[in-house]
C-alpha cells in the first residue's frame, strides 16, 4: 500500500473548522493520525462534545509514464503468461477494436 498525503478536517461544537495534514496508508489511519495531530496542535473538545464526523481529503502524487505505442500494441497481441494478464489484455483488445470503428 502506498502512503498518501491527507487533509483531515472536523468542525467543533462552535462550528469552527479545524484541519491538519497527515500521511497515511488508509482512510482510517488518516482519521486517527488526524485526530492525534489535532490534539498535538492544541485543539480540545469540550467535555460533553463527541466527534461525530471527520472529513478526509486524499491527495496522491501524480505519476508520469511514457509509453512506446508500438511495443504496447505488440504486447497486447501476444499470448498472456497467466490468467489475470489475459483478462487485462482482453479488455485492452476490446478497447482497440472499438477505436477501429
Amino acid at each position: 500500500m502506498s502512503i498518501s498525503k491527507c487533509v483531515v478536517r472536523l468542525k467543533d461544537c462552535h462550528d469552527t473548522e479545524h484541519s491538519v495534514v497527515v500521511y497515511a496508508e488508509s482512510l482510517y489511519e488518516a482519521v486517527l493520525r488526524g485526530l492525534g495531530r489535532l490534539q498535538d496542535v492544541g485543539w480540545e473538545s469540550s467535555a460533553n462534545e463527541t466527534i461525530q464526523r471527520v472529513e478526509v481529503e486524499i491527495h496522491q502524487e501524480p505519476t508520469r509514464h511514457i509509453v512506446d505505442v508500438p511495443k504496447l500494441l505488440k504486447w497486447v497481441e501476444q499470448k498472456a503468461t497467466y490468467p489475470a494478464q489475459e483478462i487485462r489484455k482482453a479488455k485492452l483488445r476490446k478497447l482497440l477494436s472499438t477505436q477501429d470503428r
